[in-house]
Formats: structure tokens, C-alpha cells, sequence
């Protein structure tokens, strides 16, 4: 059965592990992970702990195909891809998307997390349906004759891929997650990637306080997302990979300010599912 309207559903939304405390349940557990549902086909934004989730959500009569994009190659981004059910039914078509990072090649990676010792299995296991695909950030993904899928770089130890799905000439959705503000011209570069966007998904990790002593760990500090939310004030902005030593109150507490000074900025809840024009 398809959905009569898109939508963007949180499956995971926290970073580096599942969180492990009740105090984090209400904003997420799960690792990064987002899908655009649309009437033709699942975009999955990351593999993390929150894709296994929707893999025992989507069920048989669901043929819609399954698009997967992978920012980055840290373990908190891919290890729910060996759970994701769908994998292993030769009912889905499914097409993982690997960019090449920091001059190495995605499926090389895939390939160490999933094999033994780290893993039982190999990805030989999986149907064959299921098809991989190198591409080089910058490059645009057709992913159909209505939805391209504008990719670029932005700073983050070993790299990060960031995406900008536009369908039938419309900016829905950018996805940056992780990235950090090393230059004078970060912010800048993620406003020109995401403007005129409906919506931008962005890491948003510390605050103003926790980013100075973590220089170099490839996160945003809420005091940068309110500098890219004041130039897109169109754009609805959620802020995303939580920290997992971070409860729910930390986090709400810390983003009580940009929330109240910044009406296009909220905060992205697992599971919540936003309803798009």
C-alpha cells in the first residue's frame, strides 16, 4: 500500500553508539537514520542502529524500490546495514549508494564490518537484488527520471558526504550528517548546499560550551546552527545526532535558546514522522 502523501520519518537520530539510557528514549536510541518515503520508492539517509528498525517495519506488499546513501564509513553510520532485513528478501530492490572518501573505496569498508571476525556473515548472504554503487561526491545520483540527488563534501574525520534530494525540480530535503565548522567558509558552504531546501537534517552535536574542547571530533556546536538557520529562514532545520551521553533533558535544555530565537530550527525526535507538501 502506498502513502497518499510523502513523509520523513526519524528511524535513528543518535551518534558514535545507541544510547543506552532511558533518560535518551524520548529523542532516540538508534544511530543515524532517515527516510523520505515517497509514492515510488524508500530513501534511506545512513545505515545506523535506527535501519533495522524500519526493516521490520516495512512489510511483503510494499514493492516500492530502496534507495540507501551512506555519509560516511564510521561504524555509528553503517552497523545496522547487516540487521536490515530486506537484505536478505529477493522481494526488494535495493541500491546502496557509496561514496569515495578520503581516497578509499565504500565497499571496501562494507566489507571489513561484515565479515568475520567482526561479523558472522559476508555480504554474500545478501539477495541478489541488492546492488552497490561507487560514486564520487559532486556527482549527481539520477535516482529516477524525477529525483536527483546533488552530493557534496564537507569536513569530518575521514570525510562526509552530504545530499540534496530534489524531486520533479523541488528541493525536499538535504542531509549533512557529521560535519564540523574547520573553516572560514563551512557554514557558508552548507548554506549555499541546503538554501531553498524544505528541509535540512544537520549535525548539531555540542553546545557552545562542549565544542571548544572538541576540536577535531567533526561535530557542530548549536551556536553554528543558529548562523546557518538565520540565512535559510525558509528552511525548516532539525537538529540531529544526538550525543549518546546526552539525555533528552540535557539536550532540551541546550537547545532551549536557538528554539525560541529561530522559528525554522526543532528538534529531530526518533520515529517522528513529518508529513510533507
Amino acid at each position: 500500500m502506498k502513502p497518499t502523501h510523502d513523509s520523513l520519518i526519524f528511524w535513528g537520530t543518535r551518534g558514535g553508539l545507541p544510547a543506552g539510557s532511558l533518560t535518551s528514549a524520548s529523542l532516540g536510541l538508534a544511530t543515524s537514520c532517515v527516510e523520505l518515503r515517497l509514492s515510488d520508492r524508500h530513501i534511506i539517509l545512513d545505515a545506523g542502529s535506527g535501519i533495522s528498525l524500519f526493516g521490520q517495519e516495512i512489510n511483503d506488499d510494499d514493492t516500492r524500490p530502496i534507495d540507501i546513501l551512506i555519509g560516511h564509513y564510521h561504524f555509528d553510520h553503517l552497523i545496522g546495514l547487516p540487521f536490515f532485513a530486506p537484505l536478505f528478501s529477493n522481494k526488494k530492490q535495493i541500491r546502496i549508494f557509496l561514496p569515495n572518501l578520503d581516497n578509499n573505496l565504500g565497499i571496501e569498508t562494507i566489507d571489513k564490518l561484515i565479515s568475520p571476525p567482526l561479523f558472522p556473515i559476508t555480504r554474500d548472504m545478501f539477495s541478489n537484488t541488492v546492488s552497490f554503487h561507487s560514486f564520487v561526491p559532486g556527482e549527481t545520483l539520477n535516482l529516477s527520471s524525477e529525483i536527483s540527488i546533488k552530493s557534496s563534501l564537507f569536513p569530518h574525520p575521514g570525510q562526509n558526504c552530504g545530499y540534496r534530494i530534489c524531486q520533479s525540480g523541488i528541493n525536499k530535503l538535504c542531509y549533512i550528517s557529521d560535519i564540523e565548522n574547520s573553516d572560514q567558509n563551512t557554514l557558508q558552504d552548507v548554506v549555499n548546499f541546503a538554501k531553498d531546501s524544505d528541509h535540512l537534517i544537520i549535525d548539531s552535536s555540542y553546545n557552545d560550551e562542549e565544542i571548544i574542547t572538541k576540536k577535531g571530533w567533526g561535530h557542530l556546536s548549536l551556536g553554528d546552527i543558529k548562523i546557518i538557520a538565520k540565512q535559510i529562514p525558509e528552511t525548516q532545520i532539525f537538529l540531529y545526532h544526538h550525543d549518546i551521553f546526552k539525555s533528552d533533558d540535557a539536550i532540551i535544555n541546550d537547545s532551549a535558546h536557538i528554539l525560541s530565537e529561530c522559528d525554522n530550527v526543532r528538534l529531530a525526535k526518533q520515529f517522528d514522522k513529518i508529513q510533507l507538501a
